[in-house]
């Protein structure tokens, strides 16, 4: 409202960062516990804070926005995968190659995903890293590792060698008889 009357504000700009406290024992601040009214120590490992670089280089916000898109064009590919899988076996194709290749595919699009995710996030910590240094704390990307999505894309890979090995086994029991 203030910008459509003229006036002009500078919004600030925040950045997701996962930190990691140097010292456990110090306090990096408080919370209230609306149950009881007691402060309570907080140290955060994910926060938002407000971002005082502007100057971001083109070439990295754009390989950022493009390795975004590739996530989430990823996680539509996944889910599309995932919906033939599913389909399929409602209608009692269960062992079969193309379910093979499904879960091929989405476990590859999963690892795919989780390792482009981390080196985005890698990015930003490391501008941000450039940028400001936070007292009592470091910069810590492992934190931001998705293990999820990689366990699950390995659990679909595993799963379409356990579908191809029992194809194959099939098969050939299907030619000895």
């Amino acid at each position: 409202m203030k910008t459509a009357q003229g006036e002009i504000m500078d919004v600030p700009q925040y950045k997701t960062v996962h930190i990691l406290p140097t010292d456990l024992t110090e306090t990096a601040g408080t919370v209230t516990n609306l149950k009881d009214g007691k402060q309570l120590a907080i140290k955060p490992m994910t926060a938002l804070i407000e971002y005082p670089y502007t100057n971001i280089s083109l070439g990295i916000s754009v390989l950022q926005g493009f390795i975004g898109f590739i996530v989430l064009v990823g996680f539509i590919y996944v889910v599309v995968y995932f919906g033939k899988l599913m389909i399929h076996i409602n209608r009692n194709i269960v062992f079969d190659w193309i379910n093979v290749k499904h879960l091929r595919r989405i476990g590859w699009s999963m690892v795919g995903m989780c390792i482009l995710s981390y080196i985005s996030i890698w990015i930003s910590n490391h501008q941000f890293a450039q940028a400001i240094e936070l007292a009592g704390s470091e910069f810590n990307t492992l934190m931001a590792f998705s293990d999820s999505t990689l366990i699950l894309g390995f659990i679909a890979l595993l799963a379409a060698e356990i579908f191809a090995l029992g194809l194959r086994l099939k098969e050939e029991n299907d030619l000895t008889i």
